[in-house]
This record gives C-alpha cells, structure tokens and sequence, in this order.
C-alpha cells in the first residue's frame, strides 16, 4: 500500500508542528531560566538585607561596648589629671612639701586608688624609669621600671602626652595588666596607673546575649582580653591573655581603619561568624561582635530550599507538560489546537498555583505582615504577627490595627504616618504598639500603598519586627557606660556631663549651684574586717539614704570606692542665703548616716566627711570646682571626720600662707636659720641646776617665728626628723662645752624629742653617735618625750629608752597632766623626771583644780620616786606654793626667759 502523498496543508502543518515544537521547548527554557532568575535574585535580596542587619545590629553594639570601654578610660585619664594637677604648684608644695615627701605622696595615691574599682595601684615614675611613689608594697622607691612599654613609649615620643598600653604580663604581679600613664609637666616624670582587664570581663559577663551572639575584646597586639561568651566553663579570666590568630583582624588593626564588617571562622571556637570590629579611639584596643553565621542564615537556608523545591516541582510538571504537548502536536490541526488550548489551560492553572505558592511562602517570613483593604480592614495575617503582637488571624480579620495602638503617639503622630503613605505610597520608622496581653513594645514598622492599574489604592501591607531585645541591649550598655553597676547611682563620667550642664545652665540664668564631695569614714575597716561582700552592701545602703535626703532634680553618685558627689541645681538667693541652703542639705546627709546600719547580721555605724563648694556661671571652670570640693574634703577629714567644711577664698588664702611657710621650713635647715634658746632650771634655793634648749626660727623676712606656727607643721610634713637631729647634736656640742667650764660642768641640759623622731629606726644609734662625735656626757643629757609617744608601740618605746638608759641618757616626760596620763606607762618606763605643765601651774592659786592636780602630782612622783619639775612659774607666790608642797625644780619666766647662749 503507497503512503499517501504529503499535501501542502501536511507540509505547512508539519512546520507548524516543528516550529511549535522550537517556540515550545524555548518557551520551557525561558521559563524556567526566568523562574530560576526570579527565585535567585529574591533569595539574593533577602540575603542581603539579613547580612545588612545583621551587620547593623553587630556595629551598634560594636558601638556601644566601645563607648563604655572609652569610658572606663576616660574616668582613669581624669584620675590621673587630677593626680598631676595636685603634683604642680600650688598643690604640690601645700599638699606634699618640697621636696616631695614620700609617705604623703603614698597616702595620696591610695585614696586616689580607691575612688576607681577598675584601678588596682596608682604610681609615680621619675623621668629615669625608678619609682618615685607607689600605693602598692609591691614597688618600693627606686624601683626599675625603664624596661616595660609604657616608659619606652614615652622616652622614643617626646610628644606623647598620655598612653594605654597593650594588654602585658606582670612578672612582679603574676597577672596581666594594663597601664594608662601620662606625662607630668616640665619632665617630673610620668604619672601612671595599673588597670585591672579582669573588669571587662566581668562588665560583658552582665551583658544579656541572643542565641549565636558574642562579643569580644582585644587589643591590637591580638591578645583577648574578655570575651562573651566564655571559652569553656571556667571563671571569665580564664580567657585572659589568649593570642588570638587570624589574618584578616591582624590586617584590620594594621590599616588603621576604624570599623570592618567580616564574615569568618572564629579562632577561637570554630564558628564561622558575621563579624563588625571596632577600634576604640585613641586607645590600642578592638571591640570584636558577632553574630552565628549559622543560626543568623538558618531561616534564610529553610526558605531557599523550600523556594528551590517549588522549583524543581514547578520545572518538572512543566516538562511533563511539554511532552504531552509536543506528543498531541502530531494530531489533527482540530484536535491538536483543542489539545493545545487544554494544554495551555492546564499550563496556566499551574503557573497560577506555582505562584500562588510562592507568595504564600514569602509571606511566611521573619517580619510580621498584615494586609488590609482600602478602608484599612484587616484582610490577612502571617504566623510572625501572631507570634510577636499574641493575636491570632481569626481575632483580627475585619478589625482595624489600631487595636495594636499602645496610647504613646498623639493624633498628630498618624497624621504625619499617613501623609507619608499617601505621598510617597510607603512610610517607615519606630512605633511602640501594644501585645495581646497589654506589654507596650517597639517595633520597626514599613507601611506600604498598593495601586491598581488606574491608581488607585487597593490595599495596604505592613511589615515590622520587633525591636524589644535591641532597645534592651542599648539600655544595658547605656547604664554600664554612665552608671554605677554596684549602687546604681550615675558615675563619674555622667556627673561631670551633668555639672558641665549646671554650669552652663547657671550662666544664663545667674542661679547659683553646689558641688559636696562625700567620703565615708575608716570604710576600709569594713572591707578588712566584714569582708568587701559587707562592704558593698554597705555602699548599696548610703546610696539609697542619700537618694532619700535630695530632691529628684539634684544629682547623687559615685566617683569611686567609698566617694560619693552631690550636685545642687538652681539654688536661688545671695551667696549668703544659697550657703545656708547647701548647709541644711549637708547636714541632713550627715543626719541620715547618724542611724546605725544593718549588714547582716551585723550593725555598725558609719559617719561621712563633706566638703562642700558653690558656684555660678564662668567665675570658676570645671576643673577649679573639682579641686574647690577636694580641698574642702580634705578640710572636713582634717577637722576629725564626720564633718562639713566649706570651700572658700579665706581658707585658700590660709593653705597657700601655709604651704609658703613650709616651702620656707624646708630651707630653714640648710640656710642656718634656726636657733637654740636656753632658758634655765634651778632649785628651791634659785640655784641654777640645769637649762632646757628650746628651738626657734629666725626667718629671714618674717623675723623670730613662733613654734606653736611652725613645729606642728614640721611634725606634719617628717621635716621635724631633720631638724630634731640637728638640735639633739647642737645641744650635745653646747653640753660638751660647758664641761670645759668648772662654774658650768654639772649644768644638765633638757632636749625635746619628737614622738616621730623617737620612732625612727635609727634613733638610739643616732643619738650614740652624736654622744661620741661631741664628746658629751650621757649622764648630763635628758631626752624630753611626751605621753602621744607611750600610746602605740610600748614595748618598742621601752626597750630604746632602756638601751639609752644604760648608757647614761635621761628621761622626762613632758607636759604631764595633759594626755594620756596612765599610771601604767609611768610604772613600767625608764623616767627620771616629770614635768608639770605650765597650765596647771599658771591656775595654781586661782583654782581648786588645777592645785589638786598639781598636789597629786607632786604626791604621786614622790612615791614613784622620780623628780618633778614646774614649768611657767612667773610669780614668786607659785613659787613658794610649789616649794613647799615639795617641787625641787622649778623653771619659768620668773627665773629667767628662753635665750641664746651668749646671754644665758
């Protein structure tokens, strides 16, 4: 049988077929190279908008840590401002003499130690690299410290003003350390304090994390410092000090750039992370915050392969479809154009429900979706809405969102909303709604317009998250960067912000403030004896008293360790009027601390000193009202604690007098002039017997200076070490030479002894050299001490005096009557004398008192056997009196007054 012939129309149908055939499979291709393209590029947007959050939220708490860490620093840097403002004149001669005298130097540190938990010692480096003073044992004066980094900075700089080191071992301390120093004007050297980085450590340990988080902090020689979370299970400063090895941060610390976003593998526990490094300003360190790559992509991962299983369904049923098509083409151009339109239906139908799918699947996403009609009727929600807002799709559908409204924004809020959306056909920003069960919580909210073809509005989309753990993370670093973690009060760095307001607050208004540094008294005996626990909660206990003392506008907080600052804001009236105001609160802090504490099972109370200062406008800085505060502290400590002094010009005035005098004393010795005056002892019979040398000072400008002026200060300041041993030598050469003369060989001579000089290792070898050198006879030589040298160390005040005493030396003790006056001491001490005050004698005959102790006086020292003498006898009726009550020795102004030798 022939086949049948082809027919133009078979031809024609037959090209038809294949060119159909051609359309089709390119048709498929495209189609599916445009569905593939389509699923690509969303996937890559939402990729990239997940990294670019992720890569905010990672730099604002990059930011945010790196704001504190400066912090801290800037609290240190001002700890050592204050430090060298005090080391330079006038400061330095009024607090310290000239030259510097060590153990105040000491005692200074310390208390500038204390004020800063973070700081553990505060030294004072001379330009050699040796240790000029040190609140820590652990550096004694002259220690070497020319050797580690921070003097090699500032020795290779000559321009270097201040610097923070790297993260080092302390061999001496066994830990890791971290020095801030700063140079001290005119090359005195460097004023430096060493850091403890255990508290960052402890500062991220109270940071709240999202699952994935870290954060860490390293310096830029790469070694960590602290991290969150912890390495292992052991205590935070386990991670202290680990090298951290990893190329692309080395390479960010050596480019000098301020911030890097990376995506790598942690060194440190093999996490690959997105990463946003931070460098601190000014100081060598890094903040480190990442976030899992892992649990940060997880949803993203979850919605690719749903996307790409869509997909593969959607291309597989679309090549099943191209067969069946391409099949059926081989039929009647009748059948094959009704299979054709079928075909193209069925094709059509599952395009419409591929993308149906698809836009279900993206409206499943991370954000919380609502779609509502024109008339803002809810049409649709997503499961993340329900999560965040507690409302289901069935409670809301029909309803308006103003049923999330929280009450916060006014009425004038939404209409600049909905201006926006009507403008612009979207709007987005910060909105605080309200849950289901009534939480108000901040959300991210983008409202967005949909036209049709006419454009018009048909619906509205609103997609948001929720902001809630951010907000809370900014707060929780906002209060470890301007707080106090342990009381709560503001800190250092947030009261000097606010006095810098009050000042200038009070140059526009002429009002006047007040400034009241606070220091509790002997709380380190709380620390020593009940442990620091107790001394925190005692810190927790005064911070809450004085919050309930101030009214909400003022401002209490805490500087450091047990120091507190009050600040008074617009305080109207004269200066005369806002004193009695600052005064009545000052008082009322005292008055308050007056009730005893409870720490546990313990109750103890604590008193505070205060020093108080007032300003107004620009008639002072903000550094001059520091010092102003300090120094009237400083005058509330002095006065014996529990007190309040005030700053004012006067008392400047007075401690510049003061530290000009003591400048003055420090050249005293080595100019010559000081002086012996002799004034004489004689017996009942006015037979002179003995001369007591007494110490004056002949100044230069100011003439003969009285020794009640400068005596104690010499006693304040050691300069009374010197100077004692200067007059015990010229007394005992004066001694030697009165021997040469017969009338004068058994003239015994008296000689003061200060308790600080008796305490000097070295005194009884002192004194036996000075025997020797002179050639003076011990037996004629009598040390007066007073009864303050009896009150500490007995025992060791014992032995010296014995151990003089068998070589001869005397004792007196002076002023009698006036101190202690323990009749224990006088059993028990090596005394040959005792010397009634001339107090009791210049009231002898005018009252009972005073000749009571006088008589008992005199009676007592007859049983201890021991010689009394009167002192300020100045009329002969005292005389007879004490004559016949049975005082062998007298001296005074009526025998003769203190002169110099040549006219003894």
């Amino acid at each position: 049988m022939k086949p049948e012939p082809v027919t133009p129309g078979d031809e024609l149908a037959g090209r038809r077929v294949r060119k159909d055939r051609r359309v089709a499979i390119a048709l498929y291709v495209v189609g599916m190279l445009v569905l593939f393209g389509s699923l690509a590029g969303f996937m890559f947007d939402q990729y990239q908008r997940d990294m670019q959050a992720a890569r905010e939220r990672t730099a604002a708490r990059a930011d945010l840590v790196a704001e504190w860490v400066g912090s801290t620093f800037s609290a240190s840097d001002f700890l050592l401002s204050d430090v060298s403002e005090q080391l330079q004149p006038p400061w330095r001669q009024r607090l310290f003499g000239e030259p510097l005298d060590p153990a105040m130097v000491e005692d200074f540190l310390i208390q500038h130690r204390q004020r800063l938990d973070l700081v553990d010692e505060v030294n004072l480096v001379g330009p050699e690299g040796r240790i000029l003073a040190s609140s820590s044992s652990l550096y004694p004066q002259g220690f070497d410290m020319s050797g580690l980094p921070f003097h090699s900075a500032f020795e290779s700089r000559p321009e270097l003003s201040g610097w923070v080191t790297p993260l080092f071992w302390s061999a001496l301390a066994a830990r890791h350390l971290v020095v801030h120093a700063r140079r001290l004007p005119d090359g005195q050297g460097l004023a430096m304090v060493e850091l403890d980085p255990g508290v960052f450590g402890q500062a991220l340990e109270r940071l709240s994390l999202a699952r994935g988080q870290s954060i860490a902090i390293i310096d830029t020689e790469m070694h960590l410092i602290a991290r969150r979370p912890r390495l292992d299970d052991d205590e935070p400063l386990a991670a202290l000090g680990v090298t951290i090895d990893e190329p692309q941060t080395e390479a960010f610390i050596e480019s000098g750039e301020a911030r890097v976003h990376l995506r790598t593998a942690s060194p440190l526990d093999g996490d690959e992370r997105i990463y946003t490094l931070r460098r601190i300003n000014g100081l060598p360190f890094v903040v480190v915050v990442g976030e899992k790559a892992s649990i940060l992509l997880g949803g993203w991962m979850y919605r690719l392969w749903v996307r790409i299983l869509i997909g593969l369904a959607v291309m597989g049923l679309g090549w099943l479809a191209l067969r069946h098509y391409l099949n059926r083409l081989r039929l009647e151009e009748e059948v094959r154009q009704q299979v054709r339109e079928r075909e193209l239906a069925r094709r059509d139908a599952r395009a419409t429900e591929a993308q149906l799918r698809i836009a279900a699947t993206a409206f499943e996403t991370h954000l919380g979706m609502l779609i509502t009609d024109r008339d803002s009727r809810i049409l649709k929600v997503n499961d993340t809405f329900t999560r965040i807002t507690g409302y289901t799709e069935a409670e809301v559908v029909g309803r308006n969102p103003r049923l999330l409204s929280s009450g916060l924004h006014d009425e004038a809020f939404y209409r600049r909303l909905w201006r926006g959306v009507l403008r612009t056909d979207s709007w987005q920003g910060e909105v605080w709604n309200r849950r289901k069960n009534g939480e108000v919580f901040p959300e991210w909210l983008t409202l967005s317009a949909v036209r049709n073809a006419a454009g018009k509005t048909t619906h509205f989309v609103a997609t948001f998250s929720d902001l809630t753990e951010r907000k809370a993370a900014e707060k929780e670093i906002h209060q470890l960067a301007f707080f106090d973690p342990l009381t709560g009060l503001p800190n250092r760095r947030l009261m000097l912000d606010r006095l810098e307001v009050a000042l200038k607050d009070s140059y526009r208004s002429g009002k006047f403030g007040a400034l009241l540094f606070l220091d509790l008294d002997h709380f380190k005996q709380v620390n020593d004896t009940l442990g620091h626990h107790a001394g925190d909660q005692l810190l927790q206990e005064v911070a809450h008293r004085l919050e309930g003392v101030l009214r909400d506008t003022d401002t209490v907080a805490r500087l450091g360790s047990d120091e507190f600052a009050v600040l008074l804001y617009d305080l109207r009236g004269d200066v005369e009027e806002v004193a009695v105001i600052a005064e009545r609160v000052a008082n009322k802090l005292l008055a308050v601390m007056q009730a005893p504490l409870r720490l546990g099972e313990e109750s103890l109370s604590v008193s505070i000193s205060i020093g108080l200062t007032l300003y107004r406008g620009h008639e002072a800085t903000l550094d001059e009202i520091l010092q102003q505060a300090d120094m009237a502290l400083f005058q509330a400590k002095a006065a014996g604690r529990n007190a309040l002094a005030f700053f004012d010009p006067e008392m400047q005035v007075r401690l510049q007098a003061r530290a000009r005098l003591e400048a003055d004393l420090r050249q005293a010795l080595p100019n010559g002039e000081l002086r012996l005056h002799y004034q004489p002892q004689v017996d009942e019979r006015g037979a002179v017997i003995g001369v007591e040398a007494l110490l004056r000072w002949q100044h230069p400008v100011r003439g003969l200076v009285s020794p009640g002026e400068f005596i104690p200060l010499a006693e304040e300041n050691r300069l009374i070490v010197p100077i004692g041993h200067w007059v015990l030598e010229t007394a005992c050469r004066q001694l030697a030479a009165w021997t040469e003369d017969p009338a004068r060989a058994a003239l015994s001579l008296s000689v003061n002894v200060s308790p600080r000089q008796f305490r000097e290792p070295d005194f009884v070898k002192r004194v036996l050299e000075i025997l020797e050198a002179t050639g003076a006879p011990a037996c004629l030589l009598k040390l007066e001490v007073t009864e303050s040298l009896l009150l500490e160390a007995r025992d060791e005040a014992r032995r010296r005096m014995l151990e003089l005493r068998e070589r001869g030396v005397r004792f007196a003790l002076d002023d009698f009557g006036t101190g202690y006056s323990s009749l224990a001491y006088l059993k028990r001490l090596p005394l040959d004398q005792l010397k009634i005050d001339q107090s009791f004698v210049r009231d002898l005959l005018e009252d009972e008192a005073s000749e009571a102790i006088v008589a008992s006086t005199l009676a007592l020292a007859q049983s201890l056997q021991l010689e009394v003498v009167a002192e300020g006898v100045e009329s002969s009726p005292q005389r007879v009196w004490l004559v016949v009550h049975g005082c062998r020795v007298l001296q005074g102004y009526l025998f003769g007054r203190p002169v110099p030798v040549e006219d003894l």
